[in-house]
């Protein structure tokens, strides 16, 4: 960008836009990139000036990335975690090892911050998890602090699915989009609201818990308590849990042979089932993509985005199930609301937690308000700040 871009798109006089770049270059966090005709001076942000710390903690995966400024990861490390089985504090230990092991060749003031990711409800405010389902002994679990201790840097935790938001509107699906909807459909069911290109929290961080949003008539009962919750009905268990019983009883002719083969009866099962013609095979999926399609129809008729990007595990099963959900959405959506709607599947791949968990960070440390507070002090030192812990 150079700064007469700038101008014409803060509206500030063209002075005050030369003197903030000039800070801004004095500070470090942006750099000359190119000469444009030896006048026009293009700028970038100084991706090499420090680095943050992108977390991916998922029921049973756990990703660390050490990220530039601009969230392009530069190494990372992946394992398998046990949320029922393994401690707060042991995860953390995890996190914290596979960092320092990650930024050995950085000094430790290198490290702008941390964002971390958790597949459960969070107050964004506190940087704790709340009533988590799938995650025993992590309520209002001291997370941000503890890693704010380790680190001395700024930490940030959000919701998993608010994570992914955040990668598909910089370098996914949704690039470009300004308001959008992001649906992660995988063991649990989830969704991150864009509003004007940022995450919408909600007043204490519960927005998009689609999960619990009453299908139908259905009574399935849920581990929130409740009966016929959207992820108890449509959600990755209850599909697999569904195709093992056409499996027993032999409604599926497909899934009784895998059995009797014995194979795992797993949702991608039944893609593969539906993909070579099994009936019901092709029914559970139509169903499970039917009944995610009716939810979000009401969404799409009260929040009218642009775009709904449609990720996790579920989101592989192939295009009949993608399809039953766009029918779905079209059929049980006002003609206005769905006149210009795009429905696209994810195109990010293992890394899309990480990236998100670094651009969260990103999105706080070069916010206005911080950026205005590193312009504002005359002596400010190279690489970006916050003083949230």
């Amino acid at each position: 960008m150079f700064p007469v871009d700038i101008v014409h798109v803060t509206g500030l006089a063209k002075s005050t836009v030369s003197v903030s770049v000039e800070r801004l270059l004095a500070a470090g966090l942006i750099r000359e990139e190119a000469r444009a005709g030896g006048k026009r001076r293009k700028l970038k942000v100084a991706e090499s000036a420090g680095c943050v710390l992108g977390v991916d903690l998922g029921q049973s995966h756990l990703g660390v990335g050490l990220c530039d400024l601009e969230g392009v990861v530069l190494d990372s490390v992946m394992a398998e975690v046990d949320l029922l089985r393994e401690s707060p504090g042991s995860i953390l230990a995890r996190v914290v090892a596979a960092a320092r092991i990650l930024g050995l060749g950085f000094p430790p003031a290198a490290l702008s911050g941390i964002g971390l990711g958790l597949p459960g409800p969070v107050d964004y405010a506190q940087g704790v998890s709340v009533s988590p389902p799938v995650m025993p002994g992590w309520d209002r679990f001291p997370i941000a602090a503890a890693l704010h201790r380790e680190f001395t840097c700024p930490v940030f935790v959000d919701n998993d699915v608010n994570i992914l938001a955040l990668a598909e509107r910089d370098r996914g699906a949704a690039a470009g989009a300004r308001d959008f909807l992001f649906v992660k459909v995988g063991s649990g069911i989830g969704a991150g609201l864009v509003v004007d290109g940022r995450i919408y929290r909600g007043a204490k961080g519960a927005a998009g818990d689609i999960g619990h949003i009453r299908a139908g008539e259905d009574t399935t009962l849920c581990h929130c308590g409740n009966r016929g919750c959207l992820e108890a009905v449509a959600g990755g268990r209850a599909l697999a849990g569904r195709a093992a019983e056409a499996a027993r009883s032999g409604t599926s002719r497909y899934l009784a042979q895998r059995l009797a083969e014995g194979a795992a009866i797993t949702c991608e099962r039944v893609a593969m089932g539906a993909a070579v013609g099994d009936e019901e095979c092709l029914r559970l999926l139509i169903t499970a993509g039917k009944t995610l399609g009716d939810v979000l129809a009401k969404l799409v008729n009260f929040f009218n985005p642009a775009l709904i990007v449609v990720g996790g595990g579920l989101s592989g099963l192939g295009e009949r199930y993608l399809a039953s959900i766009r029918e779905s959405i079209y059929r049980r959506s006002t003609p206005l609301a769905t006149s210009e709607l795009v429905i696209k599947r994810s195109t990010l791949g293992a890394t899309a937690g990480v990236i998100g968990a670094a651009i969260l960070v990103l999105d706080e440390i070069f916010s206005q308000q911080n950026v205005g507070r590193i312009l504002r002090t005359p002596s400010a030192e190279p690489g970006p700040g916050s003083t949230r812990s």
